[in-house]
């Protein structure tokens, strides 16, 4: 997973089980800590709180700003969650399982919209401030999802 805070990337690993903030968008590491989870895939970030999921625990979690405390969880919409977006309001997230993509009501579990993704394996999310773009593994392609 990857997003970005306005200064630095925040990357995931899930070999390690690390989130890393970069400095800046270079390789170097400024800060590292223990995901929650042992499967971490996507980042996003909501301007005040990176926001995580697991394909491991099947959650999703909200640090305390960019660190290791987590100042809330909820169950995933299904049960492999790859990425996550935030659009200025809501959470967004995919997930493989259900290849489905689902809007949250803000950042909490409440679901108010979902739709089937183009293919069947959503891996990346991501949002430019108009359009929901995501990408599939299977397809190798690119989405762009007008008025998601």
């Amino acid at each position: 997973g990857l997003t970005y805070d306005g200064t630095n990337l925040i990357s995931s690993d899930i070999v390690s089980d690390f989130i890393y903030v970069h400095d800046g968008t270079s390789s170097t590491i400024l800060s590292s800590f223990a995901a929650p989870g042992s499967v971490p895939m996507g980042l996003t970030y909501d301007g005040t709180n990176l926001i995580s999921c697991d394909s491991g625990t099947d959650r999703i979690y909200v640090h305390d700003g960019i660190s290791s405390t987590i100042l809330s969880s909820f169950a995933a919409p299904s049960t492999s969650p790859r990425d996550l977006a935030y659009d200025g309001t809501n959470l967004i997230s995919c997930d493989t399982f259900s290849n489905f993509i689902y809007v949250h009501d803000g950042i909490s579990s409440t679901i108010l919209f979902s739709f089937a993704t183009p293919s069947t394996n959503p891996e990346g999310l991501t949002h430019d401030g108009t359009n929901l773009i995501s990408c599939d593994y299977n397809t190798d392609l690119i989405y762009i999802h007008a008025n998601a």
